[in-house]
């Protein structure tokens, strides 16, 4: 994972870093590769249909600037890749993705519907040739590895999608995270996701319904899926740090003082045959049970006599705390269930009214509106699912948040003064004869950002369940 600058400069005692991140390069070239061929093709169709030989030259040129910035950009997926770290946009790459993207927005509202579309089919070329330079020069840089392991006699690097990586630094800090290929590409699979998400929305020839719940659904689970955790084990000062990064809000961090605890225990629920088990830190009158994201992504808590547990061996060696295997009830275990239940129940409601909405009240497909609707979506989403949360479980850990500046936004501040962009352009674009015709004409965007934020939130909701920390006092 990446180091922070204030330990930039402690050595590596122990471990591996990147370990798998060769194997982690192979889904992520799949995956790439069949997103961009499949925008590709759908791009290319459209245009074809054109006969127009001038809208064809310009796809043409972008597809090749694209695919050579795409096996630009594969450098840097390597590189996350070896050193196993959250994928962070460089500024260059923010610059350039939002002029593209205002580019398209006011290049789409000055064309007529048809020209529009077509402008939009050659905006797609681009990113999709992207996505096909990254598969390539990932499939050529595996394929050379490949080659060259081969003929020096070494054994191929082999890892498991479900271990754990434990790095050890000169400064006593110890680290614990998944390992490369069982985080990386879910990462960049998340990334593909989400523009996916728009692509459906603003290319597929479907039901404008399907299209809506098709495009919010995969931009959600794109964007909850792109995080990476780990967990940062701090003995001299008795901290266990967990992060979770994450886009727009869906990233969290927080700093657990263990010296009140004193053992680590495992607690399976005897009504499920011990299928289900949480990991727990106790102490004396408190216990925090620890995210399931950490606990169940690798299946490491098996039966008791297993010893292929790198998480909780690690936290019991490096804070001293004993171990213990316990069974309980639904009723013992209460302080979790009735949280975890709570927030399910919540994300399911959330889920079924925001597609309900959207397949029962008619709503705008008009593209300009849509689009800077769906971005704040994305943004305001995370956070209003957090506040859910807290309400329904309120034995919720707050995350540490860093400390903003003044002046600086947060991202569900900035999410809503795009919807608010968005509800100005929709009553701006309307009939101003009548304030009541001015809001029924508005009225099938509002649908739309209800529609979506409602999935939004509750898709937020589910994968905030899985991730954040709970605490309970025995007394």
């Amino acid at each position: 994972m990446q180091v922070s600058p204030s330990h930039s400069q402690r050595q590596l005692v122990s471990g591996k870093v990147g370990w798998g991140w060769r194997q982690a390069t192979y889904p992520i070239s799949a995956n790439f590769g069949i997103a961009g061929i499949l925008m590709l093709l759908v791009a290319i169709s459209k245009l074809v249909r054109t006969n127009e030989p001038s809208f064809l030259a310009i796809a043409g040129l972008l597809l090749l600037v694209g695919f050579l910035v795409g096996i630009y950009a594969a450098k840097s997926v390597v590189e996350v890749c070896r050193q196993n770290a959250d994928y962070e946009f460089s500024q260059w790459q923010v610059i350039v993705i939002t002029s593209y993207w205002l580019v398209l927005l006011v290049a789409s509202s000055n064309y007529s519907v048809t020209v529009g579309q077509y402008f939009v089919a050659i905006w797609w070329v681009l990113p999709a040739a992207i996505f096909t330079g990254i598969s390539s020069a990932l499939m050529l840089r595996s394929t050379k590895s490949k080659l060259a392991t081969a003929n020096s006699l070494q054994p191929l690097e082999v890892t498991n999608a479900d271990s754990l990586n434990v790095v050890t630094y000169s400064d006593q800090t110890v680290l614990v995270s998944p390992s490369s290929l069982a985080q990386q590409p879910r990462q960049f699979n998340s990334l593909v996701l989400i523009l996916l998400g728009l692509f459906f929305w603003t290319m597929l020839d479907f039901p404008s319904w399907v299209r809506a719940i098709a495009a919010i659904v995969c931009t959600m689970a794109g964007l909850t899926g792109f995080f990476t955790w780990q967990a940062q084990l701090r003995s001299p000062e008795k901290i266990l740090h967990l992060r979770f990064s994450g886009l727009w809000g869906v990233g969290a961090e927080y700093a657990i003082d263990l010296r009140p605890f004193s053992r680590l225990s495992v607690v399976k629920l005897q009504e499920a045959n011990g299928e289900l088990s949480w990991m727990q830190l106790t102490g004396g009158n408190s216990e925090i049970t620890l995210p399931l994201a950490m606990t169940m992504l690798t299946g490491q808590i098996k039966e008791e006599s297993s010893d292929n547990d790198p998480l909780g061996q690690t936290l019991r060696e490096e804070f001293h705390l004993a171990k213990q295997e316990t069974e309980s009830d639904s009723l013992g275990l209460a302080h979790v269930l009735l949280p975890q239940g709570a927030g399910i129940l919540a994300g399911t409601a959330f889920t079924i009214i925001g597609i309900l909405i959207l397949l029962i009240f008619p709503f705008t497909t008009q593209l300009v509106g849509s689009v800077i609707a769906w971005l704040g979506v994305c943004i305001v989403s995370p956070a209003i699912a957090r506040f859910v949360l807290k309400l329904v479980a309120t034995n919720s850990l707050q995350s540490d948040h860093p400390n903003y500046p003044q002046n600086h936004l947060q991202s569900w501040e900035i999410g809503t003064a795009i919807l608010l962009i968005s509800a100005f352009l929709a009553i701006q674009t309307t009939s101003k004869t009548s304030t009541l015709v001015t809001l029924n004409q508005s009225l099938p965007l509002f649908t739309l950002i209800c529609g979506w934020l409602s999935i939004g939130v509750g898709i937020c909701i589910f994968a905030f369940v899985r991730r954040t920390p709970l605490w309970n006092n025995n007394y």
